[in-house]
């Protein structure tokens, strides 16, 4: 790319096709949500460099459900064939008790008519290799540690732990829920504890029909085919910030917790080895207003860290990406596209945040009495209203990259919820 060291250098001030000189992007992170933004950036024809702190490219070893909006948003990026080799789709899911009495069958045909695959479950580290399969490795710069950046009206600057200095035309935050560039775009923030752990495992067994979301009292665990040999697995419960796990493992943890639950449960953490589960307290970043500051921006965690309750933290990376490098194809104008980005990103995330952290509260409810409440009402929904509910956010498309198809970057499609975003203060 060419992207040179010293603050003396760089590329025209255009980020769009209409720049004078190939623009620049600078990417600080490289896990699914800056891979992402690197191949649709490149796409968008923007030349891209990756700095990522690491010694290697690797995601942690679980699995993750891309949902509609995400397949969707990755087959304009030509990445169809990769997903589908790589996961199985999942076109229902049954939400139980935890004696396995149904509280909801989401499987309604008029869903599936309108989405086609509702959700394909891949494993986290084999959807980073088809990324990175699709993305110009020359362009990675590993052990590259960005600790800050600074600005003028022409260049952005990342600075390098070792010294060295990197000039482009746009910086993108790309850095997690610890970012760096939030840190001194808006202050350093600590994360927000959401009150639970979660386990996530892998499980060596056939994982045809073993789509399963389990409610307990303070409790839940989800099940989903991930290959026809693996099935991906999760746990969450409410405990105190920073518990170790106990000296038997996370395996025997797990099953001490969820032994009594219907089948699968039992069965598919006892087909995980240890080493195959993970354990996370979970944890959200406060609200931006804003996530750009002239030629710098945000993108995924870095932007918008939530809780797991809807699956939908890599989904709305994937989806940034796109509309970020929309933005900057469609004008020549840095930050006039960042501001145009943010615009077209901060309330659709946001909503979806908070409907996440509801989830985990309806999901989660610790109280016996109340949680019977909730059972007793979800199995009175409608399905086919269940499946509505989420329709706003599956059915969510982003605008297309080739040519003559972004002049209306980020329209949304209209949004049918029990939850309206609209009605949510910023």
């Amino acid at each position: 790319m060419g992207v040179s060291s010293g603050a003396g250098s760089g590329a025209g001030s255009g980020a769009g096709s209409g720049a004078g000189t190939s623009a620049r992007a600078i990417i600080i992170g490289g896990g699914i949500g800056g891979v992402t933004a690197g191949i649709a950036l490149q796409q968008a024809g923007i030349d891209v460099i990756m700095l990522e702190r690491a010694e290697e490219l690797q995601e942690v070893g679980s699995g993750l459900p891309l949902w509609t909006n995400a397949l969707s948003a990755l087959q304009k990026l030509g990445l169809a064939e990769a997903i589908e080799a790589i996961g199985i789709p999942a076109t229902a899911v049954k939400v139980s008790n935890w004696r396995g009495g149904i509280l909801a069958d989401l499987r309604s045909e008029d869903l599936f008519k309108e989405l086609g695959t509702i959700s394909t479950v891949v494993h986290r580290a084999e959807l980073l290799a088809a990324l990175l399969n699709a993305f110009d490795q020359e362009k990675v710069q590993l052990g590259a540690t960005c600790v800050g950046f600074r600005q003028d009206t022409e260049h952005v600057y990342a600075r390098l732990a070792d010294g060295q200095e990197l000039s482009a035309d746009v910086l993108i935050g790309a850095d997690g829920l610890h970012s760096t560039i939030r840190a001194q775009l808006f202050g350093a923030q600590k994360p927000t504890y959401a009150g639970y752990t979660c386990w996530r495992g892998v499980a060596d067994i056939d994982g045809t029909g073993l789509g399963t979301w389990t409610w307990g009292k303070g409790y839940q665990f989800g099940i989903t085919p991930m290959t026809n040999d693996r099935a991906y697995w999760f746990a969450q419960r409410y405990t105190p910030e920073g518990m170790q796990d106990k000296e038997c493992g996370r395996k025997c943890e797990v099953l001490e917790l969820f032994n009594d639950w219907h089948d699968p449960i039992p069965r598919v953490i006892q087909a995980t080895k240890e080493e195959h589960i993970l354990r996370n307290d979970v944890y959200e970043q406060k609200h931006l207003r804003h996530w750009s500051h002239g030629r710098v921006t945000l993108l995924g965690d870095a932007a918008h860290a939530m809780t797991p309750n809807l699956g939908q933290g890599a989904c709305l990376a994937i989806e940034d990406a796109i509309v970020l490098a929309t933005c900057l194809k469609t004008t020549s104008d840095v930050v006039s596209a960042l501001k145009l980005y943010e615009t077209l990103r901060i309330r659709r995330t946001y909503s979806i945040a908070q409907f996440a952290r509801l989830m985990g509260w309806v999901v989660q409810l610790g109280n016996p009495l109340v949680s019977g409440i909730r059972d007793g009402i979800a199995k009175r929904i409608p399905e086919e209203v269940l499946s509505k509910s989420l329709m706003w956010i599956l059915e969510y498309k982003t605008p297309d990259l080739r040519p003559g198809d972004v002049q209306n970057p980020g329209q949304e499609v209209q949004k049918r919820s029990i939850v309206r975003p609209e009605t949510l203060k910023l």
